[in-house]
């Protein structure tokens, strides 16, 4: 599996449209995002979870269980998300795009998936996620359940997600530790 894009739109400190290309080459294999404080890195990180895992989460790392709980719940959390300025422009609508290559699914023949998970502010109820097979909706799936077990079975294992999202200041809290 390869992630190939992520697309953010109005989410956190995101405003509009914002889709970034993380292909690998042949030049360039690793990605590394870096930063000042305050300019994203962590928003980044936490929108990839969001887009895999919605209400669950919380289930990948401490830190987001405990800022849901902070927060009264997964709903109020997620509701803040929604970008203020654009918020303040009326709109009630973000979402997180993740597209991936190299995902191998038994039995199905595919070149890229695309995971969409968005959130209307203004009805306040779940969000949805949407997913994509080549650019097509398929008949994998007959419900929600099932598009929630996909994400878990073929792309990313929840178990294993917390070893592949992490924030480097944990690692540097790791070592102090030590």
């Amino acid at each position: 599996m390869i992630i190939k894009s992520i697309e953010l739109n109005n989410f956190r400190i995101y405003r509009g449209v914002n889709k970034i290309d993380i292909a690998p080459t042949n030049e360039k294999n690793i990605v590394i995002v870096s930063g000042h404080n305050g300019f994203g890195k962590t928003t980044f990180l936490m929108s990839l979870v969001w887009c895999l895992y919605g209400r669950q989460m919380e289930n990948v790392d401490e830190l987001y269980k405990k800022e849901i709980s902070e927060k009264g719940g997964y709903s109020r959390y997620i509701s803040g998300s929604l970008n203020n300025e654009a918020q303040r422009a009326g709109e009630t609508k973000f979402s997180v795009s993740v597209t991936f290559t190299d995902v191998e699914i038994p039995d199905t023949t595919c070149t890229e998936i695309t995971i969409t998970r968005s959130y209307d502010s203004a009805t306040n109820t779940d969000d949805e996620l949407l997913i994509l097979i080549d650019n097509r909706k398929s008949d994998l799936f007959s419900d929600r359940q099932e598009e929630e077990m996909f994400i878990r079975d073929y792309i990313l294992p929840i178990e294993i997600a917390k070893f592949f999202f992490f924030d480097a200041e944990k690692i540097v809290s790791f070592a102090e530790i030590k």
